[in-house]
C-alpha cells in the first residue's frame, strides 16, 4: 500500500506466543437450541476444552548414561584430510572455555579419545626407532672401536631419517604408525652402505694408504656394490605400487611404509658415497689400528677386542675351507631344515590380522524387535553392573541405547552398547584389568541374557580382524533363515571350542499390528483408504498442526491421542473416521485388527537370497583350523539340499586372497632383485648364487614364531616381500669380493676362504645393527603397536638365519656353480704350461 511518499508492505501475524495462545485456539461453535425462555446461543468450543495442551518432549528413542547418571553424548569427528591429533587438542582447548560458561551441576567430561591411542602408539614407535638406532651405533662402536668411525657412520641415521622427513613434509605426508614403522625398518639399515664403504676405506688405511687416496679408491670400489643392495631393497616395492588397487586397504596401508623405507635408504646411499669419504679423509680422520696407543686401559680393551674378531675372522675362514670339503652333508642338511620349515608352517596356524591392545571395550546388545527403550536399558545395565564388580581399573563407563545415527529410528530401541573405558597404560597400575582381560572376563556372562544377541564390537581403530562368515545361499527364504538359525545353535552347542559370539544378519520382524479393512462396508459408509490411514497416523503418531515461538526457537505443535487412549490393541478401536458427509464411523465398524511382524530385510547376491551366519575365532586358534572344525560341525548336521548353497568368506578367505596376491608380489620382486644383480654382475650366474639365501630364510622365520608363540598373518608377507629385497645385500657384497680375488689370480676355494674372511665383519655389522635395531619392535612392542611387531619378527628371523646361511652356504654354491670354469681354468693353465716346457725345451 502507498501512502504519502512510502511503501508499505502488508503481513499477517498469526503465530501463536504461547501456550495460552494454543489453549485459546477456537475449534468450533456451538449453538443451543430455543427452550422458548432462552434464545438460540452460540458457545466457543476451545481447544482446551477438549484436549489437555502442555510443553512435553518428543517420545525418547536414545538415551545415556555415564556412571549411572543420565547424560548427552556428543561424538566429534575431524574433517577429511585434517590432522587427527590438532584436532583433538583444539577442541580440548575449547571444552575448557565451554565448561566456565556451564551451569554447576553441569559437568563436560572426555570419556573416550582415539587420539590418545593414535599419540601413544606414534610415541612407542619412536621411542623404538630411538632405542633401535642407539642399539645399532653401540654395534657399531664395538666393532670399529673408534668414536670417530662411529660417528661416521653414526651420523647416517639422523641425516637419512631428516631428509625423509623432509621429503614427507613436502609431498603431505602425515606422521603415522605406518610411516614411523618403515622409518623403524629403515633405521638399521641405513648404516649398511656407510659400513661396506667406510670399512673398505679403512682396509686401505691399513695398507699404508694416505687418507685421501684411501677415501677415494675405497669409495669408487664399493660404489656398485652399495647402488645395487640399494637398488634391490628399493625395487621390492615397485610391485606393490602397481598391484596396489588389488590389494584394497592393505594396499593403501602399506604405502606410506614403502615410501619411507625407500626414501631413506636412497638418502643413505647419498650419504654413505658423498658424506661419508669426506668425513673420514678431513673433518674426522679415521686413525690405524696400529697407531693407537696399547698403554691406556681403553687402548688395551680394544687391542684385545680386535685380536678376538680377527681370531673370528681367521675361524670362520677355516670353517669355510672345512665346509667346502663337505659340501653334500651341508646341502642334504639344509634341505632337511627347509622341509621341516615348510611343514611346520600349518602348525604354527594362521589368523589375519595381529590382536591390537585398546583403552576400552565395547558390547554390543540387541534384544528382539519391538523392545521398549527402558527395557534395554535395564539389561544393557545389567551388565554393567556386572562388569563392575569382576572388573578392576574401569575408568569410565558408558550404556548407550536407541539410535545413534543419522539412520537411526524409533525400531533401533531394541540395542544399546556398553562401552568400558580402561586407563592408559602409563597410568594403570598393576591387577587393573585390559581390554583383552575384560573380554575374557565379560563373554562368560553373555549367556545370561537369554533372547538377546550379546558380543563385542570391533571398535573404529581395528584392523580388519571381523571373524569368519558362513554364507547360506538359495532362492526359498524360508530355507534361508531355518538354516541360518541352525547353524547358530550348532555353534552355540558344538562349535564354542572354535569359535564365540555366532549370530544371524537376518532378523526377526518387528511386531505390527495389521488393520485388515472391509471394503464393501467401508465403500458404504463413504470412507476410502486415504483417509483413514492419515486419520490412524495422527491419532497415534501425531500430527504436526502448526508452531509457534518462544524464545526465538520454533516449536512444534502436534495433535495426538493421550498416552491413556493408547495403550491398549482395543483402543484402534476407538479412533473414529469422519465420512464425506462429515459423520465420524468408529474403526470398529468396518476394519479389524491381526498381530503380525514387520518384513524382514531382504539381502541379495548375484540374484540369490542369502544370510550370513558370522562368528570370532577364540583368541589363539589358527583360522584354517576354525574353519574346518566349522566345516565339519555343518557337514555332519546340516543336509545339504538341491536348491541350497553353503560358503565361507571372512578374515580367512581375505587372508588367502591377500597371499596370494603377495606371492605374486613377492615373486615380480625376486625378479626385479635377479635383473638388478644380472645387470651388476654382467652375469646371471652370480645373481642366482646369492637368490638361494631367499627361500632358505624361511627356515629362520618359522623358528622365530615358535619360540615367540606367535601366528602367521598378513605382516608376516609384508616382512617376507621386505625380506626379498635385503637379505641378498650381504650376498651381493661377499660375490663381489670372491669375484675380484679370482680376477687377481686366486684359486677357487682361496678365493671363497679369502672373500669370507674379509667380509665377515662387515656383513656382521650390516647384518647386526639392522636386526639389533629391530629389537624394541619385534620382541617389546608398545600399547597399540602390536600391528607391526609381525614385521619385526618376520624381519629378524629371516634377516638372522639368511645371514647364516650368506655365509657358510654361499660359499659352497658358488663353488658348485663355478667348479666347472674352475676346472677348464685349471685345465688350460696346464695346457699353457706344457706348451711354455715344450718351447722351452726346444
Amino acid at each position: 500500500i502507498t501512502a504519502g511518499d512510502k511503501n508499505y508492505t502488508i503481513k499477517t501475524s498469526g503465530k501463536y506466543k504461547n501456550l495460552d495462545d494454543v489453549r485459546n485456539t477456537v475449534i468450533s461453535y456451538a449453538a443451543t437450541a430455543p427452550d422458548g425462555v432462552n434464545p438460540q446461543q452460540m458457545h466457543t468450543i476451545l481447544l482446551r476444552d477438549i484436549a489437555d495442551v502442555y510443553d512435553g518432549y518428543k517420545d525418547q528413542t536414545t538415551l545415556s548414561v555415564l556412571d549411572g547418571k543420565p547424560t548427552v553424548m556428543l561424538m566429534l569427528q575431524k574433517q577429511s584430510g585434517k590432522n587427527s591429533v590438532k584436532a583433538a587438542h583444539s577442541v580440548r582447548a575449547q571444552m575448557k572455555t565451554i565448561e566456565h560458561s556451564l551451569p554447576s551441576d553441569v559437568k563436560l567430561v572426555e570419556v573416550y579419545n582415539t587420539t590418545d591411542t593414535i599419540e601413544s602408539t606414534i610415541h612407542e614407535v619412536i621411542n623404538s626407532i630411538i632405542q633401535g638406532s642407539l642399539l645399532a651405533i653401540l654395534v657399531l662402536f664395538i666393532f670399529l672401536r673408534s668414536f670417530r668411525s662411529t660417528i661416521i657412520i653414526g651420523l647416517s641415521i639422523p641425516v637419512s631419517v631428516f631428509i625423509t622427513l623432509a621429503f614427507m613434509y613436502f609431498r603431505g605426508m602425515t606422521i603415522n604408525m605406518v610411516s614411523l614403522s618403515g622409518l623403524l625398518l629403515g633405521s638399521g639399515m641405513l648404516v649398511d652402505n656407510s659400513i661396506v664403504v667406510l670399512e673398505n676405506i679403512y682396509s686401505y688405511r691399513e695398507r699404508d694408504a694416505k687418507l685421501k687416496v684411501a677415501a677415494v679408491l675405497g669409495t669408487a670400489e664399493m660404489v656398485n656394490p652399495v647402488v645395487a643392495s640399494t637398488l634391490t631393497s628399493v625395487c621390492i616395492f615397485l610391485p606393490m605400487i602397481l598391484f596396489n588397487s588389488k590389494l584394497g586397504m592393505m594396499g593403501q596401508l602399506f604405502n606410506d611404509l614403502a615410501f619411507t623405507i625407500c626414501l631413506s635408504l636412497i638418502c643413505s646411499l647419498f650419504t654413505a658415497i658423498v658424506l661419508v669419504p669426506v668425513l673420514s679423509s678431513s673433518i674426522l680422520p679415521i686413525e690405524k689400528v696400529n697407531e693407537r696407543q696399547r698403554t691406556s686401559r681403553w687402548g688395551k680393551i680394544s687391542y684385545g677386542i680386535g685380536m678376538l674378531f680377527y681370531k673370528m675372522d681367521r675361524g670362520y675362514a677355516n670353517t669355510v675351507r672345512r665346509l667346502l670339503h663337505h659340501k653334500k652333508a651341508v646341502v642334504f642338511s639344509l634341505f632337511g631344515l627347509f622341509v621341516l620349515a615348510i611343514a611346520s608352517v600349518p602348525i604354527i596356524g594362521f589368523v589375519f590380522m595381529p590382536e591390537t591392545a585398546s583403552d576400552s571395550v565395547t558390547i554390543d546388545f540387541e534384544l528382539p524387535k519391538g523392545t521398549k527403550i527402558d527395557v534395554t536399558e535395564a539389561t544393557v545395565q545389567e551388565m554393567e553392573s556386572m562388569a563392575r564388580q569382576v572388573l578392576k581399573g574401569v575408568k569410565y563407563s558408558i550404556v548407550s541405547v536407541g539410535g545413534t545415527s543419522m539412520l537411526a529410528s524409533s525400531a533401533d530401541t531394541n540395542k544399546g552398547t556398553l562401552t568400558l573405558s580402561f586407563y592408559p597404560e602409563k597410568e594403570r597400575k598393576r591387577g587393573w584389568d585390559t581390554d583383552r582381560t575384560a573380554k575374557a572376563k565379560l563373554r562368560k556372562y553373555f549367556n545370561k541374557f537369554p533372547g538377546t544377541e550379546v558380543s563385542f564390537s570391533s571398535g573404529m581403530m581395528s584392523l580388519g580382524n571381523s571373524g569368519l562368515s558362513i554364507d547360506i545361499r538359495s532362492n526359498d527364504l524360508e530355507l534361508v533363515r531355518s538354516t541360518s538359525d541352525n547353524i547358530v545353535k550348532l555353534l552355540k552347542e558344538q562349535g564354542s571350542e572354535f569359535v564365540t559370539e555366532p549370530a544371524s544378519d537376518i532378523e526377526e520382524g518387528l511386531p505390527q499390528i495389521e488393520i485388515v479393512l472391509d471394503r464393501a462396508r467401508m465403500y458404504e459408509l463413504g470412507l476410502n483408504v486415504a483417509t483413514i490411514g492419515s486419520e490412524i497416523s495422527s491419532a497415534i503418531n501425531g500430527k504436526t498442526a502448526s508452531r509457534y515461538q518462544d524464545a526465538g526457537n520454533d516449536i512444534d505443535v502436534i495433535v495426538k491421542l493421550s498416552e491413556e487412549d493408547r495403550r491398549k490393541i482395543s483402543d484402534l478401536d476407538q479412533i473414529y473416521v469422519k465420512n464425506v458427509q462429515g459423520v465420524r464411523v468408529p474403526l470398529s465398524n468396518f476394519a479389524h485388527t491381526v498381530e503380525t511382524t514387520s518384513p524382514v530385510t531382504i539381502f541379495r547376491e548375484d540374484q540369490a537370497r542369502i544370510a550370513h551366519v558370522t562368528c570370532k575365532p577364540l583368541s589363539g586358534l589358527s583360522l584354517d583350523k576354525v574353519q574346518n572344525g566349522i566345516k565339519n560341525i555343518i557337514d555332519a548336521n546340516v543336509p545339504l539340499e538341491e536348491d541350497l548353497n553353503i560358503s565361507f568368506s571372512g578374515d580367512y578367505a581375505d587372508m588367502i586372497e591377500a597371499v596370494k596376491n603377495f606371492a605374486l608380489i613377492i615373486v615380480m620382486a625376486i625378479v626385479l632383485v635377479f635383473a638388478v644383480m644380472a645387470s651388476q654382475f654382467e652375469s646371471l650366474k652370480s645373481p642366482f648364487i646369492i637368490l638361494f639365501t631367499i627361500p632358505l630364510s624361511v627356515i629362520g622365520v618359522a623358528v622365530i614364531y615358535v619360540l615367540s608363540g606367535s601366528r602367521f598373518n598378513i605382516f608376516t608377507v609384508v616382512g617376507l616381500l621386505m625380506l626379498v629385497g635385503v637379505i641378498v645385500n650381504n650376498g651381493i657384497v661377499l660375490v663381489d669380493q670372491t669375484n675380484l680375488l679370482r680376477k687377481r689370480g686366486m684359486t677357487l676355494e682361496n678365493a671363497c676362504v679369502e672373500a669370507a674372511g674379509n667380509r665377515l665383519r662387515p656383513i656382521l655389522m650390516s647384518t647386526l645393527t639392522t636386526i639389533i635395531s629391530l629389537v624394541p619392535m619385534a620382541f617389546f612392542p608398545g600399547e597399540g603397536t602390536e600391528a607391526m611387531q609381525p614385521i619385526g619378527l618376520t624381519f629378524f628371523g629371516g634377516m638372522t638365519f639368511g645371514t647364516l646361511m650368506t655365509l657358510f652356504l654361499m660359499p659352497i654354491v658358488y663353488t658348485l656353480f663355478n667348479k666347472k670354469d674352475e676346472e677348464r681354468k685349471v685345465a688350460e693353465q696346464k695346457r699353457i704350461e706344457e706348451a711354455n716346457a715344450v718351447g722351452g725345451n726346444k
